[in-house]
């Protein structure tokens, strides 16, 4: 699936693969602090109750999206962009098209966690519709400590976009 451009020049986004495991690595490592390791992404590839998505330029990832879907229940558990492809529109275009797919799939929510300092993050969210509905205390860890998560969700039957 080609997408229109934003900001960044041509991009798709397309299934993740194995092969895509050396630059999902390096985006997450780049990116978080405290990065998947290759076996979790592995895992999460092979598994048929999980979406892994990436977003291409030139064919190169910069980005990546990783769902699990049970039931009616949409969950984002990854979604990454390379520090260098960040405030381009990349995260919104990944998640716009996952809601949209979950929608014509039947889905009636979409769940995610969000550092409690990452109110950029936040911002995005809530912009494509996600309302905060709880708190996960010391969910995230974070240097010698630990933080808290942000529960967010939306109710995808409720047509938000």
């Amino acid at each position: 699936m080609t997408a229109p451009e934003h900001g960044f020049g041509p991009q798709s986004i397309r299934a993740m693969e194995l092969e895509d495991l050396d630059a999902v690595q390096a985006i997450e490592n780049a990116a978080q602090l405290t990065p998947w390791s290759t076996s979790h992404f592995r895992d999460c590839i092979t598994n048929a109750n999980y979406l892994c998505q990436v977003v291409t330029r030139d064919d190169d990832p910069v980005a990546f999206l990783i769902l699990s879907r049970i039931l009616d229940e949409t969950h984002v558990l990854n979604v990454v962009v390379a520090p260098a492809w960040q405030r381009r529109g990349i995260a919104r275009l990944m998640l716009e098209q996952a809601m949209d797919q979950a929608r014509k799939d039947a889905m009636s929510v979409m769940y995610l966690e969000v550092r409690e300092s990452n109110t950029g993050a936040q911002v995005l969210y809530r912009q494509l519709g996600f309302d905060v509905c709880g708190v996960r205390k010391n969910y995230y860890r974070k240097g010698d400590g630990h933080e808290n998560a942000v529960l967010m969700q939306c109710l995808l039957s409720g047509g938000h976009k």
